[in-house]
């Protein structure tokens, strides 16, 4: 029987437009400075960025109403459990997926660039720089990786920021444990586990200040772009000289 995923990679006229345009979508409604990385050096002469390496990132979690998440499942599914790691018939499948999801790529680069380039010049330039000094020449959506973490209990997709009282020693991995737990058990947030344990004397929690949920870590698709970031240099006025009569 023909695998799920296969629905969608023997018909790339279909399914590659559909997923570009919501993953452009969603990179539209949902980036911000949480799931939007950007790493880049610029030249100190000449003002242009270094490389063409994947210097941007844009990460999130599918969503039960899209095909993309038909997508996510089909690439996870159970069907797929019998083939053998290092497998010829793993290489095939991978080789399939990786040229799949290459042509949604393309297809964000060359089909959606400006909505790509309106969202990266108001998240990560923050619109303080116009067209003619940082113009983003070029855009490219480098490659796309999904991963399916649907059975991960949701608290344990978030890093955790802990305060201690000065001078004192706590076990943060214990601390981290016992929170993500009691989050899962009960459904608390935690604020409220925090509370409760500081009240009932938990001796655990005895030097801990404060407890915070830090930024999302574990997401289930990963967009890489390469964006030139270089700068225009505005020239200066020209030297005309006098010529003698």
């Amino acid at each position: 029987m023909k695998k799920k995923i296969y629905k969608f990679i023997d018909k790339p006229n279909k399914y590659v437009s559909i997923l570009a345009k919501e993953i452009v979508k969603t990179f539209k409604i949902e980036a911000n400075d949480e799931n939007v990385e950007y790493s880049f050096t610029i030249d100190g002469v000449n003002k242009q960025v270094k490389g063409n390496e994947a210097n941007t990132y844009f990460v999130f979690d599918t969503s039960g109403q899209t095909i993309l998440h038909d997508f996510k499942k089909a690439l996870f599914h159970k069907d797929l459990r019998h083939i053998k790691e290092g497998s010829k018939e793993e290489e095939n499948l991978m080789e399939d997926v990786r040229t799949f999801l290459f042509k949604v790529c393309q297809e964000m680069t060359y089909k959606h660039r400006d909505d790509i380039k309106k969202t990266i010049r108001k998240v990560v330039l923050g619109n303080k720089y116009k067209e003619k000094t940082v113009p983003l020449k070029t855009i490219e959506v480098i490659s796309i990786d999904i991963a399916d973490y649907s059975s991960v209990p949701e608290s344990y997709k978030y890093l955790l920021r802990i305060g201690k009282a000065p001078g004192k020693e706590i076990n943060t991995d214990e601390v981290i444990k016992f929170i993500q737990n009691r989050q899962e058990k009960t459904g608390q947030d935690i604020d409220s586990i925090f509370s409760i344990e500081k009240q009932a004397g938990n001796p655990m929690f005895e030097n801990v200040l404060v407890v915070e949920t830090a930024r999302k870590f574990l997401n289930e698709v990963s967009i890489y772009f390469f964006v030139d970031y270089s700068i225009i240099i505005p020239e200066g006025p020209k030297l005309v000289k006098n010529e003698e009569k």
